[in-house]
């Protein structure tokens, strides 16, 4: 039998920095094969719009079909895991989008944050924990309760994730021009990444990045590069950052009575998978709150989890 002939599942993370794109040969049992991946540019709805957001999507389905070397056409079943598709009007946004261009028979949204749960924690169950250019933190228990906390936006919230992290930076270098803040190494380093000669030119950055968020984002690198150097005003940041991520976990294993740490934690996102002293920062702090998982597992690739729901959908469908 031919790849052409197989039934095929489509699994999609799609965030405010990237989008990836997973297909696999689903065969029964729940069992599948990964055969082709890709990867684009961001597809939050909210972060870049409908037009930016679908044409990213596009191109990386249409990667993982080239990648898998079968022409495109439409799948089984489709899960795309979406930062933001809690929300009634991106469901409907990305159902309609599936209508015309027919990518999947079948289809499940949801949140990103739901594809990195079934990944990274076993049967699904425990808290996934997203510290990208945003932040969210998502939990489901042994009886299916499910609880939440955090994915506000860039504006509302997202503390401890990329974004937050540069512009309260930011902030602080504009505080310590005005004389209302401490010095700080992260001037020099903000305004030689970024070409600008002087800290009054980061307002023109901001405003012109407001919609590229995952531009600023970025700049959380040079954050944590002076907190290891020494600097106490980023330092400063990422404890705050640190203590915000812990709330966010604190407040699922509460609603979940995940209390005594049996709950697994999967975590996913730039800051936590890339930053180690952010990571293990976070796992002292969760544990002088008394809410320290059982395990940790780190999810590099959430698209997989949302293969795993498809999957899991079709088999109990067949």
């Amino acid at each position: 039998m031919t790849l052409q002939s197989k039934r095929l599942i489509l699994g999609i993370d799609g965030g405010g920095s990237k989008t990836l794109a997973s297909l696999a040969v689903f065969s029964s049992r729940n069992e599948f094969q990964v055969v082709g991946q890709g990867r684009a540019g961001a597809s939050n709805l909210n972060a870049v719009g409908l037009k930016v957001a679908t044409t990213e999507l596009e191109l990386a389905i249409e990667r993982a079909f080239e990648s898998a070397k079968v022409p495109p056409r439409c799948v089984s079943y489709l899960c795309m895991g979406m930062s933001g598709a809690g929300r009634i009007e991106e469901k409907e946004a990305w159902t309609s989008w599936n209508q015309e261009n027919r990518i999947g028979d079948r289809i499940k949204i949801v949140t990103d944050a739901e594809t990195v749960l079934a990944a990274g924690t076993p049967g699904g169950v425990g808290i996934s924990l997203i510290a990208g250019t945003g932040s969210l933190a998502y939990g489901k228990s042994q009886t299916k309760d499910i609880a939440r906390s955090g994915g506000w936006g860039y504006l509302l919230g997202d503390e401890g994730g990329g974004y937050r992290i540069a512009m309260t930076a930011i902030n602080a270098i504009l505080k310590a021009v005005d004389g209302r803040g401490s010095e700080t190494a992260l001037q020099g380093s903000f305004l030689q990444t970024l070409g600008l000669s002087n800290p009054q030119s980061l307002i023109g950055f901001v405003y012109r990045s407001e919609n590229n968020r995952s531009e600023i984002a970025a700049l959380s690198k040079l954050v944590f590069e002076a907190s290891k150097a020494g600097d106490p005003v980023a330092r400063a940041i990422l404890d705050q950052a640190v203590d915000d991520l812990a709330q966010l976990v604190s407040a699922v294993v509460f609603r979940l009575n995940f209390s005594g740490g049996g709950y697994t934690l999967a975590l996913t996102g730039g800051t936590l998978l890339h930053q180690e002293s952010y990571r293990d920062s976070l796992l002292e702090r969760l544990a002088q709150l008394n809410v320290e998982p059982m395990s940790v597992e780190c999810v590099d690739d959430p698209s997989l989890g949302a293969i795993r729901i498809a999957a899991e959908l079709l088999n109990g469908s067949t």
